[in-house]
């Protein structure tokens, strides 16, 4: 094992400093983004439907994605705090840098302290690039998978006895959460169960009197999912449910020619940890490389089995990337060399310390929802194409529980649902809503031009004002428009 250097003994020994350093990592490069209400579109509609289920919104029925329930049940619960979007954020903050910890722990099985924390700061330095930088779901299931793969490892010395300890029913139940918070994860949580398993049965001479201590594995794993589901049958709406989690995600269709190119764009980011990764490989024992190498493979299947490709598909990958890279970031001077390496990688695809871009992002939305008040005149909210926090922001409702943009006006997210995609529409614009939000220029390519095309015409013959501006997300600058004093239809006009 290397030698460790004095600086690095001193910052990198013991959980308080460590904990300490992930946190400190951790703000430097998320202090930007607190208080951004426009962040990115994904989190901020979880954290926009968690501040509706407090008032009565029910995922799946009042709202609608293919997320797990366990996604909602989060933003629930940070909502709860506040629904200021800080809430959110520093909720995630306080998830990677837990899971930096237990990457940490993990680590400390084949490095020393040194390459345990370097493995921890490289998982925080590898979010930003992936998009990582807020709350996008595996921030948050990462730490649970992290927590099960460290009991699952804790459990190996009683395994390899032949014993079955109660730590892995706890291994397991975290890691079937993670896969309610986000559904790849289950590749990741069935790797899990299955490594633990084979190191079992091969310390038991009778193979089959592992299949009782699998089996109770496998229950406690798909345990919060069976939980979730039973618990919306039991209220009525275990189609709608069933729907989300089984049908929607068989639905789920893939533009190849963009998705080509985000394929290329997210293989050049994380490149840079892949080599890492290898290096990392090469000096860890064979055990060590046969579960890392399983565990990396387990994470692969999860992002090709969504194959559209956007950068933040990736951050599974960055767990067990991150903890393979442990042992070669524990050498005395090639570790924190290589770990600058991946720093100026990193920063080089996103510049996490931009704190006028927040301010500026702030003061655009705040805009938007003084222009929605202003033009509203008693009536409804439709962002057809925009941030979705507005209809928290203006106190609005949801008019559809096709609330998340891209299910509107996506051509790939076309009746998705359980909805009619066009019907939907024609519903919520005869609720008569007093403003309209859109873009100026189409965002979410190929377009639904059905249902696009009955908005511009709600707008061009309801709405009577007209405000562009200028918002900024961490990824793009998209010009919203509100389309305001849409005036009702009057009965019995001609």
């Amino acid at each position: 094992m290397p030698v460790l250097s004095r600086p690095w003994h001193r910052l990198a020994d013991g959980p308080l400093r460590q904990w300490a350093v992930f946190t400190a990592v951790a703000l430097l490069l998320r202090a930007s983004t607190l208080g951004d209400p426009n962040l990115h579109a994904d989190e901020t509609f979880y954290f926009a439907a968690g501040i509706a289920m407090h008032h009565g919104v029910l995922p799946y029925v009042g709202v609608w994605d293919r997320k797990p329930f366990g996604l909602f049940l989060i933003y629930y619960l940070l909502a709860g705090f506040s629904a200021q979007p800080i809430a959110y954020q520093l909720g995630a903050l306080a998830s990677v840098v837990a899971t930096a910890a237990a990457i940490a722990a993990m680590a400390r099985r084949w490095t020393n302290a040194q390459g345990a924390v370097l493995a921890g700061v490289l998982y925080l330095v590898m979010l930003g690039p992936l998009q990582g930088f807020g709350g996008q779901s595996p921030v948050f299931y990462n730490l649970f998978m992290a927590l099960a793969a460290l009991l699952v490892l804790g459990a190996l010395p009683a395994l390899r006895k032949g014993e079955a300890p109660a730590r892995m029913l706890a291994a397991m139940a975290l890691a079937g959460f993670a896969a309610t918070v986000k559904t790849t994860a289950i590749f990741e949580a069935v790797f899990l169960g299955l490594y633990a398993t084979v190191v079992l049965a091969r310390a038991r001479p009778d193979k089959r009197a592992v299949l009782p201590a699998a089996a109770v594995w496998a229950l406690a794993g798909a345990a919060p999912a069976l939980l979730f589901a039973a618990a919306y049958a039991a209220i009525g709406h275990g189609s709608e449910y069933l729907h989300a989690m089984v049908t929607g995600g068989l639905n789920a269709q893939s533009d190849w020619p963009t998705a080509a190119i985000r394929l290329r764009i997210l293989f050049g980011t994380i490149a840079p940890y892949l080599v890492l990764c290898a290096f990392g490989l090469l000096d860890q024992e064979r055990r060590g490389r046969l579960f890392l190498s399983g565990w990396l493979a387990a994470a692969l299947v999860g992002l090709v089995s969504v194959p559209r490709f956007y950068l933040h598909y990736a951050l599974p990958l960055a767990l067990p990337l991150a903890l393979a890279a442990a042992p070669f970031l524990g050498r005395r001077w090639w570790g924190p060399l290589a770990l600058l390496a991946a720093a100026g990688a990193s920063l080089h695809d996103y510049w996490p310390f931009d704190f006028t871009h927040t301010q500026k992002s702030r003061a655009a939305m705040a805009q938007l929802a003084q222009a929605i008040d202003q033009h509203r005149h008693g009536h409804a909210l439709l962002v057809f194409d925009g941030p979705v926090l507005l209809y928290a922001m203006t106190g609005q409702p949801f008019l559809s529980p096709l609330v998340f943009p891209p299910h509107l006006n996506h051509a790939i997210e076309r009746d998705a649902s359980h909805l009619s995609t066009i019907a939907e529409v024609r519903r919520v614009l005869a609720l008569n809503p007093g403003v309209v939000v859109n873009t100026v220029k189409i965002r979410n390519g190929p377009a639904n031009m059905e249902t696009r095309a009955a908005v511009l015409r709600y707008i061009a013959t309801r709405c009577h004002s007209r405000l562009v501006v200028k918002t900024y997300e961490a990824l793009a600058s998209p010009d919203i428009a509100v389309f305001g004093d849409c005036a009702p239809v009057v009965k019995g006009a001609a």
